[in-house]
């Protein structure tokens, strides 16, 4: 049995409830995170998100290989994209056990690669797309971790979006055997984009009737422009799912996913 989690971080902003989340669940196998910073200087700022998440990640969890995919250079992108005069990069990451074999990894600009220029209003964000090839016992599993574009903020269809979802799924459908996506879409159940990620692939949170993937620290948790949904754990009929739950916890403006399966 495997276990894998998803997490968009929220660059570490509830920093203690999320590190002794993360201490209670460091049996799990893979972890997939959005939202993570790391820097290369001792710069940091004050009420926001944690410049150098990456590293207390890896020193909370120190038994697995991280990969980063920097999508953003000399941005803070925590309630406006701000630029800062140090050292900052962000971007989703992947940590895997060391005691799992790693074939491949790649990583994916599914929309725009403009890593170091962003507009005020999100609208040109790069969409990363990571992808890890693992074998385990004697089986290979491919995992990808996707975090679409915020841009429009109605999580619905866009053109943009379109294109995001056809490009990964050309991109996973080069790919035979057990697949899983997870990650924050930023779409809606209802959106054509999940469909046309999702294919034929099962989608956990509509199969297990999760309520809601954003947590009550959503700034806009309560209020009439508060969206339920944005994260996704979607199986290949390969996948034997053992657990499937979406924990309500305080640990970030998101949920985590925690999927158990052979």
């Amino acid at each position: 049995m495997m276990k894998l989690i998803s997490l968009n971080t929220w660059g570490g902003k509830a920093f203690e409830s999320l590190i002794n989340f993360l201490k209670q669940n460091s049996d799990t196998d893979i972890f997939c995170f959005q939202e993570v910073y790391r820097s290369d200087s001792n710069q940091r700022l004050e009420n926001t998100i944690r410049t150098n998440l990456l590293e207390e990640l890896a020193q909370v969890l120190p038994r697995f290989k991280i990969f980063h995919f920097p999508t953003l250079i000399g941005f803070n992108t925590d309630t406006k994209l701000e630029k800062v005069d140090f050292d900052l990069k962000y971007g989703p990451a992947i940590f895997v056990k060391n005691s799992i074999s790693i074939n491949q990894q790649k990583n994916y600009f599914i929309f725009k690669n403009n890593i170091h220029d962003a507009s005020e209003d999100f609208s040109n964000l790069a969409t990363p797309l990571q992808y890890i090839d693992l074998s385990f016992n004697g089986k290979n599993l491919a995992v990808f971790n996707f975090h679409g574009t915020c841009f429009p903020f109605n999580k619905l269809d866009s053109p943009n979006r379109l294109k995001e979802a056809r490009k990964a799924r050309e991109i996973m459908s080069q790919i035979s055997g057990a697949k899983i996506i997870v990650g924050d879409f930023n779409i809606l159940p209802q959106t054509e984009s999940l469909n046309i990620i999702g294919g034929d692939m099962r989608n956990l949170i509509k199969e297990y009737n999760i309520e809601r993937t954003r947590s009550k620290l959503s700034p806009f948790f309560g209020k009439p422009n508060f969206h339920k949904f944005a994260d996704y754990t979607l199986v290949s009929k390969e996948i034997e799912v053992i657990s499937f739950e979406v924990p309500d916890l305080n640990i970030s403006d998101h949920l985590p996913m925690i999927l158990e399966f052979e």
